[in-house]
C-alpha cells in the first residue's frame, strides 16, 4: 500500500509540473475563444487611450441653436449658431439684443484659437478662408488645473477646474472652467461640457457680476427675417413682401436669394428671374458699399419684358441685395460682363441704386 501511494503522489506530481509548465498564452490560445480575448483587449486600449480632448468640450455641431439667458446685463442674452463648419474651422454666429457678430474659430496644435472676429454682421457669408487677424486661444490641453497661457491682449487664462458641478437654467452639468485675470480683481470665467459646448460666461468684479448661461438647445436651422421686391402682375408697380427664412449650417445664400427671386411665394406677384437662371456669385464690398451679384445667360435670354417691367425687375433686385447687405448701391452683371439689354446699359464702374419711392407692403 505504502509503494502504490508514494508512485500515486509521484504521478501527480508530475502531471502538476507539467500544467503549471504551460505558458498563460498557450492556456488562453487552446483554451479561449480567439474573439473574446481580442475583444478585451481592445476595451482595455480603449479605456486607457481615451483622453479627452478640445473636440470634446467644445464640438463644432451642425444645425444647432444654442440660448443663453443673460444676467446683470441687457445685452448678456444670446443666441449662437455654427453657421459655416469646414474641418478644424468653424464660423459662429453670435446674436444679441444690440448687435449680431461672427467669430471664426480653429482647432490647432491643442488649442482652441479665435483667429477673426466681426460685428454688425447682419448677412450670411463665409469668413473661414479670411485671413487671421488674431490668436486668441480660448482653451489649451491638457484639460487640467494649472494649464495656463496668455491671451492675445496680453492677460493670464488658466484652466481652475474639471469635472466642477454648475447649475444652469438649461440643467445642471460637470464643466471645465477657463479663468481670466483682467487685473485689479477683475475676471472672467468660461464655462464647457463635454459634448455641448460653451454653457457660460461669468464676469466678476467684486460683487458685480454679468451672467450669460445656456438656458435652450434647439436642434434645427435658425430664421431669420428677409424682405424680398417683386413687380404686381396687375401693374407691375414693385410691392414688398417679408419672408421667414431658415439658415441651415453650410447654407448658400446664392441658392437661397435665387430661389425666393424664383418664387415669391403667390401667383400675385412676378419672380425677378427665371427658374433657369443662377446666381454666378455674390460679393459684398465693404470699403465702398457695393454689392456685386452675377447672373447667369439665362437672366436676359429669358426676361419677356418691356421696358416699364424689366425696370422694376431691376429695382426689386437691387432693393431686395440692398436691404439684406445694408447698402445703397448694387452692381449686377451678366456671365461677368455689366448688365446690358435693349433698354438699360452699366459700365464697368456704374450701378443700380436703392429706390424705395411709391413701394408698398404686398397684402394677399
Amino acid at each position: 500500500m505504502k509503494k502504490y501511494g508514494i508512485e500515486l503522489i509521484l504521478i501527480l506530481s508530475i502531471v502538476f509540473t507539467v500544467l503549471t509548465g504551460c505558458s498563460n498564452s498557450e492556456i488562453m490560445e487552446e483554451d479561449v475563444p480567439k474573439d473574446i480575448v481580442s475583444e478585451e483587449v481592445k476595451i482595455e486600449n480603449e479605456t486607457v487611450e481615451k483622453i479627452d480632448t478640445i473636440e470634446d468640450y467644445f464640438p463644432f455641431k451642425e444645425n444647432t441653436i444654442m440660448e443663453y439667458e443673460g444676467v446683470g446685463n441687457e445685452f448678456a442674452e444670446q443666441k449662437a449658431f455654427f453657421e459655416f463648419i469646414e474641418g478644424n474651422k468653424a464660423q459662429l454666429k453670435i446674436f444679441n439684443p444690440g448687435t449680431v457678430a461672427i467669430k471664426i474659430l480653429e482647432y490647432s496644435n491643442g488649442e482652441l484659437k479665435e483667429t477673426y472676429t466681426e460685428g454688425e454682421f447682419y448677412h450670411i457669408e463665409n469668413m473661414l478662408n479670411k485671413a487671421k487677424e488674431t490668436n486668441n486661444v480660448l482653451i489649451k490641453e491638457p484639460l487640467k488645473p494649472g494649464t495656463s497661457w496668455t491671451t492675445a491682449d496680453g492677460y493670464r487664462r488658466a484652466i481652475t477646474a474639471i469635472n466642477m458641478d454648475l447649475e444652469l437654467p438649461y440643467k445642471n452639468l460637470k464643466v471645465l472652467e477657463v479663468t481670466t485675470e483682467l487685473g485689479d480683481g477683475i475676471k472672467t470665467m468660461d464655462y464647457y461640457a463635454k459634448d455641448i459646448g460653451h454653457v457660460a460666461t461669468i464676469y466678476k468684479d467684486g460683487d458685480f457680476e454679468v451672467k450669460t448661461l445656456l438656458d435652450e438647445i434647439e436642434n434645427s436651422p435658425y430664421e431669420t427675417k428677409m424682405v424680398f421686391y417683386y413687380p404686381h402682375y396687375e401693374d407691375f408697380e414693385t410691392l414688398y413682401l417679408n419672408k421667414d427664412i431658415p439658415i441651415s449650417t453650410n447654407a448658400s445664400i446664392e441658392k437661397i436669394l435665387g430661389d425666393n427671386f424664383k418664387n415669391p411665394g403667390t401667383d400675385k406677384l412676378i419672380g425677378t428671374i427665371s427658374k433657369n437662371t443662377k446666381i454666378n456669385s455674390l460679393k459684398l464690398e465693404r470699403g465702398n458699399g457695393i454689392v456685386r451679384v452675377d447672373f447667369s445667360k439665362e437672366f436676359l435670354e429669358d426676361m419677356n419684358a418691356g421696358s416699364g417691367l424689366e425696370y422694376e425687375i431691376l429695382r426689386s433686385i437691387t432693393n431686395t441685395l440692398g436691404d439684406y447687405y445694408r447698402v445703397e448701391k448694387v452692381y449686377i452683371s451678366i456671365e461677368s460682363k455689366p448688365y446690358a439689354s435693349g433698354h438699360f446699359e452699366l459700365q464697368e464702374d456704374e450701378y443700380f441704386e436703392v429706390d424705395k419711392n411709391d413701394i408698398g407692403e404686398f397684402r394677399d
